[in-house]
């Protein structure tokens, strides 16, 4: 049944793939701070009269909220920010999503944890975030959970394409520098659970049609560090990984903490019936050639 969607977010990585997906099935509209072109439009949502003229002029029944700061140094170094975009627009969403009957799916993160668990985390799991980025995503999931319909999905770090108007992502600067022949230093200490945001988005619009509620995890099963991500997304795309150098663990004091391993354990998922996204190893050559050689000078 198609169902009128609303994805806030949705020049970014994670929604304009959403946008996309969802866009084959519903009739979706978007929500883009600096594009006003359909089907998206151009909202401050950190404004509530804005945020509130949307809603009561569009009707949406469902609202898949993914504007965010995901950088973590960006958030630590301006915490204004940082709650004005995890936070505020949420809790403007929010309000909206309640006042207007609309179903809130919001888009949260591992670093809601702090990775101190030898076991992982499940939707369960208490939240102790160790940061600001943590702490304003987690405030975030405490404004979802006024609304009565609701998602809270839980992701990992995630990979996708080149987002116009932003500056490329370190995948983009990495492979380009091994185009280069430069080489490249990355992080072998952090294990995480990079996932595609494509894959992602294509979850959330089953997780839509089921009209599954409450918490939920998606995150591929398979971890690696960042060197050893970069290993296999060198290799996909036929550029020497022999170039990249594996660097330890950071002194305590340098940046934001970051969680050692916040495990997202996905039984929920699994349950439903519904197969976690693949890793990077199963989707590292499709990835590559999504992006077009969009990291070539």
């Amino acid at each position: 049944m198609s169902r009128r969607i609303l994805v806030t977010g949705a020049s970014g990585m994670l929604g304009s793939h959403v946008l996309a997906v969802l866009g084959a099935k519903h009739d979706v509209l978007g929500w883009s701070h600096g594009s006003d072109r359909a089907p998206l439009h151009r909202i401050d949502a950190t404004n509530a009269s804005q945020v509130e003229q949307f809603f009561r002029t569009h009707t949406p029944e469902i609202c898949v909220h993914c504007i965010a700061s995901p950088d973590v140094l960006a958030c630590e170094r301006d915490p204004d920010m940082a709650y004005r975009l995890n936070a505020q627009t949420t809790e403007q969403v929010a309000r909206a999503c309640a006042e207007h009957g609309a179903k809130l799916v919001y888009i949260s993160s591992e670093y809601v944890f702090d990775g101190t668990s030898g076991h992982g985390y499940t939707e369960d799991s208490q939240p102790r975030p160790l940061q600001i980025y943590g702490t304003t995503k987690l405030r975030g999931e405490e404004h979802t959970a006024r609304v009565p319909h609701h998602l809270m999905v839980r992701l990992p770090v995630l990979y996708g394409g080149p987002v116009p108007g932003r500056k490329p992502t370190w995948i983009e600067a990495m492979l380009r520098s091994l185009e280069q022949g430069k080489p490249v230093e990355l992080d072998d200490h952090f294990e995480r659970q990079p996932t595609w945001s494509y894959d992602v988005a294509t979850v959330l619009a089953r997780a839509i049609d089921e009209e599954l509620e409450g918490i939920l995890h998606v995150a591929t099963q398979e971890g690696l560090t960042k060197y050893a991500w970069g290993v296999k997304l060198a290799e996909a795309a036929g550029l020497p990984s022999s170039l990249l150098r594996p660097v330890p663990a950071p002194p305590e004091t340098s940046g934001p903490r970051k969680p050692a391993r916040p495990w997202l354990h996905t039984h929920r998922l699994q349950r439903l019936g519904i197969s976690p996204p693949p890793g990077v190893s199963e989707r590292a050559a499709a990835y590559v050639r999504s992006l077009g050689g969009a990291w070539k000078a």
